[in-house]
């Protein structure tokens, strides 16, 4: 994790910017927002684990929840702190602390006290199954009875597509094969575990979640990513796509090849 860090502390802004840069990253803000819209309680305490500098972390103290940003980088919640000063004074105070963290240890934050817990990305940089089965008891140790635990992870089909699309010299090599059997590779140096869906089910089922929807985030657009990106110049056209994608994100067999795979669960009552 702290390989992790260092990438993230490197530049800050580049992970904020990411979900914006262009229309085919926004998929995934769109659809996770529409999912968290459609299972988040009216209101109540949010707990953000491994939320970066803050862009969802942002976005519901604007919708009026309470939120705890948890991060391994001490540069993103720099930032994010600075982007929430820049919001309403009421928007302001619902952010109510940053804390230094690993998912894999969340002793720092109260057990049963949050009405929901996010953690969009960070099981996808443990590479063992060990270590992604304790993120996700920490994650559910975290919530309240009856409280939602929303988890987002990087899906195996869809990298398995990008490498044929973009890097098929690394088909014959010892990458792809550890890949094949583990499902981790490495990205920017750092090991990334890619997932099927029903591993993400299970994983989360096995903590004692119950299961209530999952997504594709980047929906029937994963993998055309030039595509989405021109048709985004043409605004009726675009507005039917987005719709059709958060429409069509539950489906399973989009879940199973989109890029990054949305699953929230229910902690038992």
């Amino acid at each position: 994790m702290r390989s992790v860090a260092s990438i993230y502390d490197e530049n800050p802004e580049r992970e904020w910017k990411r979900l914006e840069k262009a229309p085919y990253q926004s998929l995934e803000f769109s659809v996770t927002m529409d999912r968290l819209a459609r299972h988040l309680p009216g209101k109540g305490r949010v707990l953000d684990v491994g939320g970066g500098p803050g862009r969802y972390t942002v976005e519901l103290c604007r919708r009026g929840y309470q939120v705890v940003l948890l991060d391994v980088s001490r540069g993103c919640l720099d930032l994010a702190v600075e982007k929430i000063r820049a919001e309403p004074a009421e928007v302001r105070e619902r952010l109510l602390d940053t804390v230094v963290g690993d998912v894999r240890d969340l002793s720092a934050i109260d057990s049963d006290s949050f009405d929901a817990v996010l953690c969009l990305d960070p099981l996808s940089y443990l590479d063992e199954p060990a270590k992604r089965a304790r993120g996700l008891t920490e994650l559910m140790n975290a919530a309240t009875p009856g409280g939602l635990v929303c988890v987002s992870v990087r899906g195996y089909l869809a990298v398995l597509r990008h490498l044929l699309r973009h890097f098929q010299d690394k088909l014959g090599k010892p990458y792809f094969t550890d890949l094949l059997r583990t499902g981790n590779a490495p990205v920017n140096g750092v090991p990334v575990h890619f997932f099927r869906s029903e591993e993400i089910r299970e994983l989360a089922e096995a903590a004692g979640l119950e299961t209530v929807e999952m997504a594709g985030c980047e929906g029937l657009s994963t993998g055309y990513e030039e595509e989405t990106n021109a048709l985004a110049q043409y605004k009726e056209a675009w507005d039917r796509w987005l719709s059709l994608v958060i429409e069509t994100a539950s489906d399973a067999s989009v879940v199973d090849g989109a890029g990054h795979i949305l699953y929230i669960g229910r902690k038992p009552t």
